[in-house]
């Protein structure tokens, strides 16, 4: 029984760490305040003008994306490759049926 109320406690634990993590980026977790401040935050960091390392990381995310679709359009397409063609019989066509009146 105490093993299993360890278990639990640690995962417990683990898990708040795992929360906390998430929030450490706003500056009125801690102090208990939310609200508008909060929303007035994430406003000011959405307005934010972007690095030069941001927009550089963004260019070249574009350029490796427009790169392989180029690629990928060059790979001529493929004639499906079924070994077993030979020896499987063609499927027949159902007959029709018959409209009863």
């Amino acid at each position: 029984m105490l093993r299993k109320t360890i278990h639990a406690t640690l995962i417990v634990i683990l898990m708040m760490g795992a929360a906390s993590a998430q929030v450490k980026d706003n500056p009125n977790f801690l102090n208990g305040s939310g609200g508008e401040n909060a929303n007035e935050t994430l406003r000011a960091r959405e307005k934010s003008p972007r690095s030069d390392s941001a927009i550089d990381r963004a260019y070249r995310s574009k350029q490796i994306d427009n790169d392989y679709k180029a690629a990928t359009r060059k790979i001529p397409d493929q004639k499906p490759n079924d070994p077993w063609g030979a020896i499987r019989p063609t499927p027949t066509a159902p007959a029709p049926k018959e409209k009863q009146q």
